[in-house]
């Protein structure tokens, strides 16, 4: 999406991260932005997992926006 002009933003845990920098470089894009949550995601409670969305809006937005690297 990125190479087309359209902001993307990868959300990857933890234990998938190594696979998803990977993965991106196998495609092409080395530098994807990638928004990093922890593992495990699916065992944790609905106020856990709206903790860590907070957590995560301005990751999210610095690199959609390319404030991050």
């Amino acid at each position: 999406m990125a190479k087309r002009g359209t902001s993307a933003v990868t959300v990857c845990s933890t234990a998938f991260l190594t696979l998803g920098r990977a993965q991106a470089r196998a495609l092409g894009d080395a530098n994807l932005a990638i928004a990093v949550i922890p593992h495990p995601f699916g065992l944790r409670s609905r106020e856990e997992v709206r903790e860590i969305a907070s957590k995560c809006v301005d990751e999210l937005v610095d690199l959609i926006t390319g404030a991050m690297k």
